[in-house]
């Protein structure tokens, strides 16, 4: 065990009887899909570490900020002996929760504040409610951990970066500048733990899923046959394998600043005269995006080859490259190779922006022949990849906040349904406002709505809505209905209800149709601060059903 405290130089160990890298410790209501994840969560509630959040939740998708962060990484070394001044930082206040974390950090030299120039270092603020950097991440676990810096010359953070890229703890899906969610700083403190303990191929092994001497495989697209490359069936336990696996759209796409996207392409390729040795991948764009900082290239099994980063040897900035020449990758012969890639998004302060779209047009690879030692460039032809939309945030979840079935009952301003939003942003600074909201009628036995209104839980205040033919639409919503940059929103529906007394059966029914895409509307309007959408990241329809009222 490797604990740092970078005052004194003296290792000092956090005594930990055991780890268990499993995912039976999750007592949250929001679990999440990936294996990595739940790993990382339930280790560090073992440890005691993270709790969660009073409602029982985790939102390991929000970003986390750097007094929450501070909090944790200060968790990992033992209890402090001694007294900690909390008069540290200009915009820390003292006596609440993290005051002690930082102030205990400040005063081992572990964080010194944003340095401004021309301005005393007393004065430096700290920044507690920014989103954690993942550089800032890495920076200061290297000091708790004592990680060995390689000398790389570049930006301060480069260092960090490949340091930890060079002992196995990196994150594949972040880069320099992205803020991190609260499931990212779980994998990553994981990682660095497991490291300390040589125990960082136990824990890649249980993130593959392997157990004991079996393992199971997790496959994105169909599984290779045995022949389709020379490392498509060795895994070794140090291997890293997509955090996302579970998430396999390809279709239209919102592409969230500082995050990794969905899968923006997958290629097929075929050598048809020998095997090729694959020395590079090759990833085109149709049109330059500086948003775009790399993309994550896995194999069809999920594991993590490498990131491709612009090649600037290649006039318009269109080609990514992966260099794998030391991974000994074979396109075997007549027999078909996978892989795919996701974009990683650059963050808003690393020069980011919303607007503009992000769309493959060839992937391929260049190696040489295995029998020949020629050059071949290897590419896909006619594939049509889609097109995707960058944007600050993205609204990522929509259900119904009410129960499935009621009974309707006739009257002035009743509730008609009721609906839950969530979302996701990549910078603090970020919005998500919803800013309007098509609901489709549906009603049996003749049942009418109308003077329809709505509102945000946690308020009483009243929006006015439409109501024409099936359609009832809430247009210019206020901010604090829609902004769910903060948190999740529930919106209710209200409006006079009125049926047929001879209506033996009556029914009524409201509902969030259709999700829409880059080239068509759909019913939700929202904005992230700086560029409006007409469409959502949902490849679902009905988006959401409300309940259903009826007698």
């Amino acid at each position: 065990m490797r604990f740092l405290l970078i005052i004194t130089g003296v290792l000092s160990p956090l005594t930990v009887l055991a780890l268990s890298y499993e995912s039976s410790n999750l007592p949250y209501t929001d679990v999440p899909t990936d294996l990595p994840t739940q790993i990382a969560i339930s280790t560090l509630t073992d440890l005691g570490i993270v709790q969660g959040n009073p409602d029982g939740s985790f939102k390991p998708n929000v970003p986390l900020n750097r007094a929450e962060f501070m909090k944790i990484a200060m968790s990992l070394l033992p209890p402090a002996t001694s007294y900690v001044p909390t008069n540290c930082f200009p915009d820390v206040v003292e006596n609440i929760w993290f005051t002690e974390p930082v102030c205990r950090a400040k005063s081992m030299g572990i964080v010194s504040g944003n340095a401004v120039k021309d301005v005393p270092a007393d004065q430096w603020l700290f920044e507690p409610a920014r989103s954690v950097k993942y550089e800032e991440a890495l920076k200061i676990l290297s000091g708790i951990y004592g990680t060995p810096m390689l000398t790389v010359e570049g930006q301060w953070y480069e260092k960090y970066v490949r340091s930890a890229e060079n002992i196995g703890v990196q994150l594949p899906d972040s880069a320099p500048g992205s803020g991190l969610t609260r499931g990212q700083i779980a994998r990553l403190v994981v990682a660095y733990l497991a490291h300390s303990y040589d125990e960082l191929d136990e824990l890649r092994a249980a993130e593959s899923g392997a157990q004991s001497s079996s393992s199971s495989a997790r496959t994105v697209f169909s599984a290779p046959s045995s022949s389709s490359s020379s490392v498509s069936s060795v895994s070794t336990s140090s291997d890293v394998y997509d955090s996302l696996i579970d998430d396999t759209s390809t279709d239209d796409a919102v592409l969230v600043l500082g995050k990794v996207t969905h899968i923006l392409g997958a290629a097929e390729l075929f050598a048809d005269l020998e095997p090729i040795r694959v020395h590079y991948f090759l990833i085109d764009i149709v049109a330059a995006n500086s948003s775009l900082e790399a993309m994550n290239v896995y194999d069809d099994r999920g594991k993590f080859l490498g990131r491709a980063t612009l090649d600037s040897s290649v006039a318009g900035k269109m080609r990514y490259r992966l260099g794998v020449k030391n991974q000994a990758i074979i396109l075997p012969k007549r027999d078909e190779y996978s892989f795919y890639v996701r974009g990683v998004m650059r963050s808003q302060d690393s020069g980011g922006t919303s607007g503009g779209s992000v769309q493959l047009d060839e992937m391929g690879i260049e190696g040489i022949g295995d029998w020949s030692n020629r050059d071949y460039e290897v590419m896909t032809s006619g594939e049509a990849f889609s097109k995707t939309t960058v944007a600050r945030s993205a609204i990522t979840s929509i259900g119904n906040a009410g129960d499935d079935r009621s009974i309707l009952i006739e009257g002035s301003d009743m509730e008609i349904g009721a609906f839950r939003f969530a979302g996701v942003t990549g910078h603090s600074a970020a919005r998500i406002d919803i800013t309007a909201i098509d609901f489709t009628i549906g009603s049996v036995g003749g049942t009418t709505v109308s003077n329809a209104t709505i509102r945000v839980d946690g308020s009483s205040e009243r929006h006015s809505c439409s109501v024409a033919s099936s359609v009832l639409t809430c247009s210019s919503l206020p901010a604090s209905y829609g902004r769910l940059d903060d948190g999740p929103r529930t919106l209710r529906v209200y409006a006079d209800i009125d049926a047929p007394d001879a209506s033996v059966h009556a029914g009524l029914q409201i509902s969030i149709n259709d999700p829409g895409s880059i080239g068509s509307a759909g019913d939700i309007t929202w904005t992230d601060g700086v560029t409006s959408f007409t469409w959502i990241d949902i490849n679902e329809s009905p988006l959401a059903r409300g309940t259903y009222y009826s007698y």
